[in-house]
């Protein structure tokens, strides 16, 4: 990480995203993910209204950003839509660094959780989260509706092997329940 800054995004970063995005999608089989879904990106204007709410962060190098995440919330989550980083600069701890900024934001935010939806199959997605303490969420009933939604639309562009993650934070439930009472 020494040649490396994490930051929250600047405007001048937007245009780098996609190229980084598509750069990680090579990564996967296109059994896994169609070679249709290869091209397809967070769109512009998403990225550019999560730069302004705080809500995506960059790995760059001294050329620029290298890696990205962006968050959302849904279903009373944090959720972690987006994280992304160029081949050319993986097994370096940019990814970690940039979910446990995510963890930070959510924590923050007040969230009692943080979720996602990833490939079961590749080290670099579940077990890579897992690592982190995510629990996959094996029971279609435990999977938030807009997770599962989510995955079910995944599953419909042809997309194998995508389960659901989650990462509860107890001191916000403690939180919650305090301000219950």
């Amino acid at each position: 990480m020494n040649d490396y800054s994490l930051r929250r995004a600047l405007v001048r970063d937007l245009d780098a995203l996609s190229a980084i995005e598509r750069a990680a999608a090579r990564r996967f089989p296109p059994e896994d993910l169609p070679p249709g879904l290869r091209d397809k990106v967070v769109p512009r204007p998403a990225l550019a209204r999560a730069q302004r709410e705080g809500r995506l962060w960059v790995a760059a190098d001294a050329a620029g950003p290298v890696g990205f995440a962006l968050m959302e919330t849904a279903d009373g989550l944090a959720l972690l839509a987006e994280l992304n980083v160029h081949p050319d600069h993986g097994r370096r701890g940019l990814g970690t660094a940039l979910v446990r900024r995510c963890i930070a934001w959510a924590k923050r935010q007040g969230l009692p959780a943080i979720a996602l939806t990833t490939f079961a199959q590749f080290p670099w997605n579940a077990p890579f989260y897992e690592r982190l303490g995510f629990r996959p969420l094996l029971e279609r009933d435990e999977i938030p509706a807009g997770l599962l939604a989510a995955l079910e639309a995944q599953g419909a562009l042809g997309m194998r092997g995508r389960i659901a993650m989650r990462l509860d934070f107890p001191q916000a439930r403690r939180r919650l329940k305090a301000r219950a009472a």
